[in-house]
């Protein structure tokens, strides 16, 4: 099982896990900008982003982009945060005395609760017949995602509940500090952040289950698990889980 390193936020009182080789403890999310300099991984610009994107065709991502824009995009986006949210109102109706610490949430990150497009616009333009996915990381290094706030509103509903939110990315383990960035940018608030060890070249269908073992390992039931990709969702560890529409490109 693969180890990665983990912030621990707003852990309820008298329930705290030991994570990896450390335990971290903080108690709200201010304490981010600090734990970011004292505990991220090496700069950015230190090791490149081995990750690849499966989408070759320029044709695919434009018309994934177009697709990102229309009504069908915003009616299958709105549908699948609302699954969500009806699965957690319903469990906690239906399970009045089990303890909302004990719950969690696990949500992707671009494309979930993040939205690229404006890099993804520029490489439309550029594209020919191929799509050339360099500068991905200068992009993540400028922290200037913009966010998703529908599926956001779903996690800050979740916490509002008691339940804690995890997000697992594919993002490598050196883009810490400009995805907490750009997270905290966001207004994005969250208990715990798994990424994507330094050239690992596993698949993230096979990564990503491995992850929400982990957390379901540390006491937590998974109600729900969202993202946008297959891979974020396959491989069980959650009660429901909920597909958010994205054509521009896959990751398996």
């Amino acid at each position: 099982m693969q180890k990665i390193s983990r912030f621990k936020l707003n852990i309820t009182a008298g329930k705290a896990f030991a994570l990896g080789l450390g335990l971290l403890l903080t108690q709200s999310l201010w304490t981010q900008s600090f734990l970011t300099d004292a505990l991220s991984a090496p700069a950015w610009a230190a090791v490149k982003d081995e990750t690849t994107k499966e989408t070759e065709s320029a044709d695919e991502l434009k018309n994934g982009l177009k697709y990102s824009h229309s009504a069908g995009y915003q009616k299958e986006f709105s549908a699948a945060v609302k699954k969500g949210r009806d699965f957690i109102e319903k469990y906690l109706k239906e399970n009045k005395n089990i303890d909302p610490s004990s719950l969690a949430v696990v949500s992707d990150i671009d494309e979930t609760i993040l939205d690229n497009r404006a890099y993804m616009e520029e490489k439309a333009k550029a594209a020919v017949k191929a799509v050339d996915w360099s500068g991905w990381e200068d992009w993540m290094a400028k922290a200037e995602a913009k966010p998703l706030p529908q599926s956001i509103a779903l996690l800050k509903f979740a916490r509002s509940k008691g339940i804690a939110v995890f997000l697992i990315t594919g993002r490598q383990e050196h883009m810490r500090r400009a995805t907490i960035a750009n997270l905290i940018k966001a207004g994005i608030v969250y208990d715990g952040l798994y990424m994507r060890k330094d050239h690992d070249r596993t698949a993230a269908s096979q990564i990503k289950p491995e992850y929400r073992k982990q957390i379901e390992d540390m006491g937590y039931k998974i109600l729900v698990n969202i993202g946008d990709q297959e891979s974020d969702l396959s491989g069980g560890y959650s009660l429901s889980a909920e597909k958010l529409p994205n054509k521009m490109y896959t990751i398996k």
